[in-house]
């Protein structure tokens, strides 16, 4: 797992960076924590998706915990955010920006070890995400907000649901062979591969995303690549009727 801990008082950092490290230790998660003194330092040094969590103090020298929260919610929705304070007076701003769980200093071993353990019963199986080089910066991602891989050159360039692109050194081929056998990744044409989540539809020479992207198709396959899609369509929602009728 890794962490971002944004806190500006030098004691408040080290009580809840050990809190953290004895956490993980005892149970057996390896974990890295990046640790920053401002919002303006953590959003310099802020990679999207990067974090699983991210522990933002909300008073502190120049822009807010909430001014900073804001700015990487415009990049990332999926971090968890724990906000950090000695008051309770921000609440609504803070659940604006989407946060997880709002901790009172002094923070409590168990509130902290409570939220921690939320956190975890929320987080996708680690078959679910994956970690690559891009740029020379480790990016984590979800396979579900993978929307578009495509060859670019010897390298693979990989959109994510929201847009964003991330060049990876490596070949088309030898990148995309983990999701060869995922039923909801389809090759559309020659070097891009899509994920059915997020198509829209098809015309008559491209894929249709739902973020507004349009990619190529092979054209001989058009028919074929619709039916594909249509039947993983239809499978979904059968599948998700099934699960709401077993719910109590």
């Amino acid at each position: 797992m890794r962490f971002a801990l944004i806190e500006d008082q030098a004691e408040e950092r080290k009580r809840i960076d050990d809190m953290l490290s004895e956490f993980c230790r005892e149970r057996m998660i390896s974990f890295t924590t990046d640790v920053f003194t401002s919002g303006e330092e953590f959003l310099a040094a802020f990679v999207p998706m990067n974090y699983d969590v991210v522990f933002m103090d909300i008073y502190m020298d120049g822009m807010t915990g909430i001014e900073a929260a804001k700015q990487m919610r415009t990049q990332d929705s999926h971090s968890f955010l724990v906000f950090l304070t000695t008051s309770p007076e921000h609440m609504g701003d803070a659940f604006s920006t989407h946060a997880f769980d709002y901790l009172l200093k002094p923070i409590l071993q168990d509130d902290f070890v409570k939220c921690l353990n939320d956190i975890l019963k929320r987080l996708p199986k680690q078959e679910d995400s994956f970690s690559f080089l891009s740029g020379g910066i480790q990016v984590h991602l979800l396979c579900s907000d993978i929307c578009v891989l495509r060859s670019q050159g010897h390298s693979t360039i990989i959109v994510s649901s929201d847009g964003m692109e991330y060049p990876v050194s490596k070949s088309f081929v030898s990148f995309t062979t983990r999701f060869a056998d995922q039923d909801n990744f389809l090759l559309v044409s020659r070097g891009i591969l899509v994920n059915l989540d997020h198509v829209s539809g098809f015309t008559a020479q491209e894929c249709l995303l739902q973020n507004g992207m349009r990619v190529p198709i092979t054209l001989r396959n058009q028919k074929q690549l619709v039916q594909i899609w249509r039947n993983y369509d239809f499978a979904k929602l059968h599948q998700e009727a099934a699960e709401r009728s077993l719910r109590p």
